[in-house]
């Protein structure tokens, strides 16, 4: 079986089951999961997923984030797919997920999880103005 790339930046400030939950099913599907502590949300997308020429920043207040998210890389279509299916079928909502892009590769942790918060409102507002 080919070694999987797949990795998954995970923050989840409140643990417990849902993190539980969440990570067998990232293990079962092999993929490596890179926790995310409180105090590293102001580090780029990049630096937390080890690539070359993103440098651990200076430590820089950063915002705690309220809620959990995913942050996908090295997943193809189907894989993410798969991923969905699974945490749908376990009953585990994480509401922010986002896939790695070459984009937000140099974002900062907490900018990408402000920019999923405010689509994530967008969407509910919408949903309420239909």
């Amino acid at each position: 079986m080919p070694v999987s790339r797949e990795t998954v930046l995970y923050y989840d400030p409140q643990g417990g089951a849902r993190a539980v939950a969440v990570k067998s099913i990232l293990v079962r599907m092999g993929a490596r999961i890179k926790n995310v502590a409180p105090d590293a949300v102001g580090q780029t997308v990049g630096c937390l997923l080890g690539r070359k020429g993103f440098d651990a920043r200076e430590q820089a207040e950063a915002p705690a984030l309220a809620e959990p998210v995913l942050v996908l890389d090295g997943f193809t279509d189907k894989r993410l797919e798969l991923l969905l299916r699974a945490l749908k079928k376990s009953g585990v909502s994480v509401p922010y997920k986002a896939v790695v892009t070459q984009d937000n590769l140099g974002w900062l942790f907490h900018q990408l999880y402000e920019e999923l918060a405010a689509e994530h409102e967008a969407m509910q507002n919408d949903r309420t103005h239909h």
